[in-house]
């Protein structure tokens, strides 16, 4: 008898053990904390709006971010992303229809954790940050009216500082794996554009820059999904 009572004890024991890493009551928090690192694939579109001109950007690439929330409900985010971005409103030659460049972006955020269980987890954020796409062409031989013959690049940048909000949502798949799936809308109060000419020969290496004067409201919308980590 007291075989079977040890067992039974045993058995209750692992089931309630299972029980509390599977419910949806709130996760224990070790130092008031629940900590996530996240993996995802991001895809912004936005529109600055430089010197009068309406430039567009549709970039993808690689999310990496940081997350925490207290045991109030507080919360905080970073995150950085890096890929490519495409444009046709940029016209590194005269007869390009759209180019390619590379896309690089970074925020922080402050916000709320609103349900953070072992399964699930819904948070939303008021974030800052900023986003820089750069186009560079090709070289090419150009003649100077100053320096004569000479290699030359043209490339242009352009970078928005973005204020908004993201709401953010992730399933569990394990004990500590889950995926997340988040958007977010920025406002772009400010933008700049700055185009840069290179010049090289044999005895002169030159650089010419013009820097935009004014910019007007313009906008980002943000998806992203991906892996998240909870520790």
């Amino acid at each position: 008898m007291k075989k079977y009572i040890a067992a039974l004890a045993a058995l209750a024991t692992v089931v309630a053990f299972a029980a509390d890493t599977t419910s949806d009551a709130p996760a224990k928090k070790a130092k008031g904390w629940t900590h996530f690192a996240s993996v995802g694939y991001t895809a912004p579109v936005s529109e600055y709006k430089v010197d009068g001109k309406d430039i567009w950007l549709a970039s993808g690439g690689l999310n990496l971010a940081y997350m925490g929330i207290g045991k109030s409900g507080f919360a905080v985010k970073a995150d950085m992303s890096a890929g490519a971005t495409y444009t046709d409103n940029i016209r590194l030659k005269k007869d390009d229809d759209g180019i390619v460049g590379s896309y690089v972006a970074g925020e922080l955020g402050l916000g709320y954790g609103f349900l953070d269980t072992p399964k699930w987890t819904v948070a939303a954020f008021a974030m800052v940050g900023f986003e820089v796409g750069a186009f560079e062409g090709d070289e090419d031989t150009y003649e100077h009216p100053e320096l004569g013959k000479s290699d030359w690049t043209h490339s242009e940048t352009v970078g928005a500082l973005t204020l908004g909000g993201d709401l953010m949502v992730r399933r569990a798949v394990g004990n500590h794996l889950g995926v997340f799936a988040s958007v977010g809308g920025r406002w772009v109060p400010a933008a700049a554009r700055l185009v840069t000419d290179t010049y090289d020969n044999d005895d002169y290496s030159r650089t010419d820059t013009a820097k935009s004067k004014k910019s007007k409201d313009g906008f980002s919308v943000v998806p992203t999904v991906g892996a998240m980590w909870r520790f």
